[in-house]
């Protein structure tokens, strides 16, 4: 993609659709530079399609000139403590240099149509503490800040 295409038109150029097989290696490089780690592939690989064949958890991509520049999942559940069905966004990538064009906005828009349409009665999302850019994004979104988040690694437990 021409880094010179004016935003308008980069954003006509770009699609929003649902994520497939062929899109992991796409996938896996935007979550390892996200988190600046390199995971199992084979791990990768097998929560990957086991993902993509269950109809509880969404994959999108944003896509331009043939290139995934973006990446979003949306995992839903029945919740007690919301008497209903909850869209929770466990990813949203979108290619560093492309940042600040729309393309978020874009991925978690397809995100909460699909919420909707599942009958969820909300959507939520965690970011970590340090990512100030993304706790501003989800603001723009509308998204309000509601919880504080805990997490124990059991891999080293």
């Amino acid at each position: 993609m021409s880094m010179g295409l004016p935003i308008k038109q980069m954003m006509e150029q770009m699609s929003i659709r649902p994520s497939k097989e062929s899109d992991e290696a796409s996938v896996y490089d935007l979550v390892t530079s996200l988190m600046e780690v390199s995971l199992d592939r084979k791990s990768f690989h097998d929560v990957f399609v086991q993902n993509l064949r269950d109809d509880t958890v969404l994959y999108y991509v944003a896509e331009s000139d043939g290139c995934v520049v973006g990446f979003a999942s949306l995992h839903i559940l029945p919740q007690l403590h919301h008497a209903g069905r909850v869209g929770e966004i466990l990813e949203l990538i979108v290619q560093e240099s492309l940042r600040g064009r729309g393309t978020g906005a874009q991925l978690v828009s397809r995100l909460e149509q699909e919420a909707k349409k599942r009958g969820c009665v909300s959507i939520e999302v965690t970011t970590k503490n340090f990512r100030v850019d993304a706790q501003r994004f989800y603001e723009l979104m509308g998204f309000t800040r509601t919880h504080v988040n805990f997490t124990k690694n059991l891999s080293y437990v």
